[in-house]
């Protein structure tokens, strides 16, 4: 019986020895994986991922905008950090450390005027702080407050020497072909008014006899571009809401408004790129701006009824990402990182179930939102990150404090339609494997 016991031993010792061996295989394989996948591109252009940033964030959450729609849901949908003070060192450290998390490699920040809120905030906070690292930057010309309603070109001389003398000389400033880059926003207002070409004739001569060749982008449309083509050195779009948004079916796009709106991106950027202007490709989360106005129906973030939270923006990033422009960098815009009041925003909101519940006015329109946490911001790295980012991205955080934060993407797994499901491992909030 003793014999009989020790052979059963052996035999049970065996089997747990090859399902050890077998285990350690497998992994093995799947690390082998990993790094084949890391040491071989993608077949993707390597972006650059920039998103419309406000500094107007104080210790009253920029209350004088109105509030935001979603701190009237029931229950209350808030920013992760809370009603934040956008000055704060450990605000601008999270902000980066969740921008580097989605790819996102440039800031295109809100700019209304010298030593107004938002540039003191930029020029004394953001670009001094110690997390900056490689983040560019560039500035978002507010021109309906800068030309009082484009009425007034008188501040736009005050404000290039401004702007030419603060932040052109920064290494962080976005350059290129080494010129600094101005984005403007509603030029194709100033061309609907025929102002555009005194607008940017101006601009280029006062930045240039200070010895900057500015480059110019346009928050334009393909109705004005014939003309506006003609005086800016790129184009782009920041209302996405404006182009796939209004009259939508139960405040749904659905896939074949997207379509038809990047397929008319397609041939703005192929008129552009023949006259020598860029493209800039832009893409949006959602829309809702009840919360400080009314008049615009609400966009979901749904693709349609069915689709998951975040679909419309996989979709639109699948449409965007292979009309980026290589003379522009292989650009990519989010509208937004932080525009609460219209609710275009992926920074991260805290956990809270879905709801179209709301404390008084229709601010929902019978649409569903819900706390989705980071899954904006994976979303963008799923989708733009190239093997050598991932590879840069994990380095970055594997001896950091804040490697608990980041969820490193699963690449080398199929990812989800854009009308499928986004599951939790889809989301990046599955098994967070950071490549060694």
């Amino acid at each position: 019986s003793s014999m009989r016991a020790l052979l059963l031993f052996a035999f049970l010792f065996a089997l747990l020895l090859l399902e050890i061996v077998s285990s350690l295989l497998l992994e093995s394989h799947v690390l082998d994986q990993r790094l084949d996948f890391l040491s071989s591109p993608l077949s993707l252009p390597n972006v650059l991922v920039g998103a419309y940033y406000y500094p107007w964030y104080g210790h009253d959450f920029h209350a004088g905008g109105g509030g935001y729609l979603r701190e009237k849901l029931v229950p209350r949908q808030t920013p992760t950090l809370g009603k934040y003070d956008d000055r704060k060192n450990e605000t601008i450290r999270q902000h980066l450390i969740w921008s580097h998390q989605a790819n996102i490699g440039l800031w295109v920040i809100s700019w209304e005027g010298p030593m107004a809120r938002g540039d003191n905030t930029t020029l004394h906070n953001i670009l001094n702080h110690e997390n900056l690292s490689d983040m560019k930057i560039a500035l978002f010309y507010e021109t309906k407050l800068r030309t009082e309603e484009f009425r007034s070109g008188s501040n736009i001389v005050s404000d290039i020497m401004y702007i030419s003398r603060n932040y052109f000389n920064h290494p962080n400033y976005l350059r290129v072909n080494g010129r600094p880059v101005l984005v403007i926003y509603l030029s194709r207002t100033l061309s609907k008014k025929k102002l555009l070409k005194s607008f940017t004739h101006k601009i280029r001569k006062v930045a240039l006899q200070l010895g900057h060749k500015i480059y110019l982008i346009g928050d334009d449309d393909p109705a004005t571009s014939s003309k506006s083509l003609n005086y800016l050195d790129a184009v782009t779009r920041y209302n996405v809401y404006g182009g796939v948004g209004r009259k939508t079916q139960a405040g749904h796009a659905g896939q074949e408004k997207v379509d038809a709106y990047y397929n008319g991106q397609a041939l703005w950027r192929e008129n552009a790129r023949s006259v020598g202007v860029g493209f800039v490709p832009a893409v949006t989360p959602g829309f809702n701006d009840r919360g400080v106005r009314t008049g615009n129906s609400p966009l979901s973030r749904k693709l349609n009824s069915t689709a998951e939270f975040g679909s419309l923006f996989r979709a639109m990033l699948e449409r965007a990402i292979p009309l980026v422009d290589a003379s522009v960098q292989n650009m990519l815009l989010v509208t937004s990182w932080n525009e609460w009041h219209e609710d275009t925003q992926i920074e991260p909101v805290s956990l809270a179930k879905s709801t179209n519940a709301n404390r008084s006015d229709p601010f929902t329109a019978g649409l569903q939102y819900e706390g989705y946490e980071t899954l904006y911001l994976d979303l963008l790295y799923n989708l733009t990150a190239t093997a050598k980012e991932i590879e840069k991205t994990s380095r970055r955080y594997l001896d950091s404090a804040d490697a608990t934060m980041f969820h490193t993407k699963q690449y080398f797994e199929s990812l989800p339609s854009a009308a499928g499901s986004l599951s939790q491992e889809n989301r990046g909030e599955g098994p967070g494997i950071v490549w060694l």
